[in-house]
């Protein structure tokens, strides 16, 4: 099979037999149980906006995760005892008779040297504009090859970024649903770092199931 960059979303729901969903509990649990932000982590965010409110035109693909997305996410900090990030780093899953497989641009598994059991994915960080390919495909392929590789029947959890706008997506056995953009120039911010705690809650969770 080809890499996870080369698929549309219409080439997903096709060969994986997938169902767009208008609403789906687990994504409006996910986003709709906020977890509250200290005042420090307010500070990083508006520092973050600022920066982000001046440079989202011209930085590159680079410079938008550099600048922006790592320092947001460092923020929210997925390195714990139980999971850690990774970046770049290959997923790879056989399916019949055939392999998927692709980098991802940054994923939260458990596993302290190597990803072993992943969780949650922010894959194709885009320009606003002059964005290529299809970023909603290319994250579900990438959820889809890691809920096969997972084989526990719980929900993928994940997320693709385009400029400022921010989307957040729950694939659960063959159907998914996405929210509406969050722009990370507005006070939506202060949601998507709030989401992306919530995250961490949620794989806690994840990882006491599995025991």
């Amino acid at each position: 099979m080809k890499s996870f960059s080369k698929w549309t979303i219409a080439e997903v729901e096709e060969t994986f037999a997938l169902n767009p969903c208008k609403q789906l509990e687990s994504l409006n649990q996910w986003l709709n149980a906020a977890a509250p932000l200290t005042p420090d982590e307010e500070a990083v965010i508006a520092e973050l906006r600022e920066k982000l409110l001046d440079h989202v035109w011209d930085w590159n693909e680079s410079e938008l995760k550099g600048k922006f997305i790592f320092p947001l996410l460092a923020a929210v900090n997925f390195d714990e005892e139980q999971y850690q990030s990774f970046i770049e780093r290959e997923i790879s899953v056989a399916i019949d008779n055939d392999t998927l497989s692709g980098m991802v641009d940054f994923f939260v598994a458990s596993g302290r040297r190597y990803p072993k059991h992943p969780y949650f994915f922010i894959h194709e960080f885009k320009k606003e504009h002059e964005a290529s390919g299809d970023p909603l495909g290319q994250l579900l392929v990438t959820m889809m090859a890691a809920q096969k590789l997972n084989h526990d029947g719980k929900p993928m959890y994940g997320c693709y970024v385009m400029g400022r706008l921010w989307f957040f997506v729950v694939l659960q056995g063959n159907d998914y649903a996405g929210s509406l953009a969050y722009d990370a120039t507005k006070d939506d911010i202060k949601d998507i770092f709030s989401i992306l705690k919530k995250m961490k809650e949620i794989i806690v969770k994840l990882i006491f199931a599995e025991k």
